[in-house]
């Protein structure tokens, strides 16, 4: 699949991501492209990410309104405590799920977190990193897709949310 400057990719590690540029990298001149991206929420927001264009597997197109609308339909409900007491599959499970980038993996994870975090006031730092991480992936494609403000979707979710 190839992508265009200026088209919005939702890359698997970084979330959704603005195509700067298509160039080789710096200093180099052996002809092999690279998608320069720009991460737009999250810890890598400001960031470049470079990604070959030969070998973008990581990048994929944006989920749509409805892909979004049908994420928050099926989102796990807050009444039901879905936090995985075992640290160690929880451990697997994030990796899993961020190595994945899969949203639909993520979401229970995120949500599970979450409820955890309401429950208790804080997060262990496993759960701190797994949250800094997927929530960007999550929040950000919702917020492209639905074009509401990153800050705002939690919100949204909760207002949809049974």
């Amino acid at each position: 699949m190839a992508f265009e400057v200026n088209q919005y990719v939702f890359h698997k590690h970084c979330g959704i991501c603005l195509v700067q540029a298509l160039a080789p990298l710096p200093g180099m001149n052996n002809g092999m492209l690279y998608y320069v991206l720009s991460p737009l929420f999250g810890d890598d927001k400001g960031s470049i990410v470079r990604v070959p264009v030969d070998g973008a597997s990581s990048l994929g197109t944006p989920i749509d309104k409805d892909q979004a609308m049908d994420l928050i339909a099926n989102w796990p409900s807050p009444k039901k405590d879905i936090y995985i007491a075992d640290s160690k599959l929880r451990k697997q499970s994030y990796e899993s799920a961020l190595k994945e980038g899969n949203l639909i993996a993520l979401i229970p994870l995120l949500q599970g977190a979450l409820q955890r975090k309401a429950r208790d006031g804080h997060l262990n730092s496993m759960d701190s990193q797994f949250v800094n991480r997927a929530a960007p992936l999550v929040y950000g494609s919702i917020s492209l897709a639905l074009d509401i403000n990153y800050d705002d979707v939690s919100r949204f979710i909760a207002d949809h949310v049974a």
